[in-house]
């Protein structure tokens, strides 16, 4: 019998620690990976509907923040018109703060550290709540970005897809597209990877695009004891069903790389994105740093790219201070 004030109790810690160690919060599906690793709820369809509830009173209640929970799958715009008008007149301090500020902001030549790489990076996230996730956790472990990150939603639809094509034909030709995903590990989401990728090619104006799966892989249930067997009867039987499901258990009794998974969970094999992204986090992030650094080179960065920027940055401040030397002129003037 769970003991769901407990459960609601250790929710709350749980989010609260993710949310202050990782400055991003959890979606309900991550934080229920997170109860099932800790024991404090099992991991069945059941246990998840009532997390989903116990957790929506207590945020009606304001017992539990509602920040804390991620939900980006609804989407709002607000379209009655604004006009705004000046209350009052910038006094002279505001003036010539403004037009520092402006000067110092201006910028009409840009340079990216990917500019002289032979590699361009689109990075495709298969859950949209975890787009943002994945997002923050680049911007954390890699300084130099990415070209894009994407949220596909499982299938794609078609309209997305020839939105994804067109970027990637918008890279120089100088530069191979790569494309990373992030997704579930089952039937369906290795399909998915499948389509993805045969539609884009089907689009492409180009045939050197690289794709690679950087999560969920088989090797990363194996090395980081990922959950992947479900114990819910009805998730079983839904996994069973699917179409796709003879083929992908035949596909790794094949590989000797996946065999143990077979061996181990009797081919009912099922890690979804969330459990990777909140029960092991950092390994997540190193993920990302090891994969980015592999189609980054460092040594075109140092000794190409770098000394640009140096150049444009000295040049910058000598004109920044030409600019400040012309605003006091045509002050003096009038």
């Amino acid at each position: 019998m769970v003991n769901w004030k407990e459960v609601l109790e250790e929710a709350y810690r749980s989010a609260y620690e993710y949310r202050m160690e990782y400055g991003e919060s959890l979606s309900l599906r991550g934080l229920f990976y997170i109860l099932v690793s800790k024991n404090v709820i099992p991991n069945t369809v059941n246990a998840y509907k009532g997390l989903s509830r116990v957790t929506a009173r207590a945020r009606y209640r304001g017992e539990f923040p509602w920040y804390l929970i991620r939900d980006t799958t609804r989407q709002y715009w607000y379209m009655e018109p604004l006009e705004r008008y000046p209350s009052e007149p910038l006094s002279e301090e505001e003036l010539k703060k403004w037009l520092e500020e402006r000067i110092k902001s201006y910028t009409n030549v840009s340079i990216n550290p990917w500019q002289d790489q032979p590699y361009r990076i689109i990075v495709a996230v298969e859950k949209e709540a975890l787009g943002a996730l994945v997002k923050s956790f680049i911007e954390q472990v890699w300084e130099h970005g990415v070209y894009q990150v994407c949220v596909t939603r499982g299938y794609d639809s078609a309209t997305d897809i020839r939105r994804i094509t067109e970027t990637i034909n918008s890279i120089s030709e100088e530069q191979i597209p790569v494309l990373l995903q992030a997704g579930d590990f089952d039937p369906s989401g290795e399909d998915i990877v499948r389509d993805f990728r045969d539609r884009i090619r089907m689009l492409s104006e180009r045939d050197d695009v690289v794709f690679e799966k950087i999560a969920v892989t088989a090797d990363q249930i194996l090395e980081l004891e990922l959950p992947a067997r479900p114990e819910s009867a009805e998730e079983i039987r839904k996994i069973q069903r699917d179409p796709r499901y003879q083929k992908y258990v035949e596909r790794l009794r094949s590989d000797p790389r996946l065999a143990p998974l077979v061996e181990r969970y009797g081919g009912l094999v099922r890690v979804e994105l969330d459990a990777l992204v909140a029960l092991k986090p950092e390994d997540f992030k190193q993920i990302l740093r090891n994969t980015l650094s592999k189609y980054f080179d460092e040594d075109i960065y140092r000794e190409k790219t770098l000394p640009k920027m140096n150049e444009l940055r000295e040049k910058a401040e000598e004109y920044r201070r030409q600019s400040f030397e012309n605003l006091r002129k045509l002050l003096e003037g009038n």
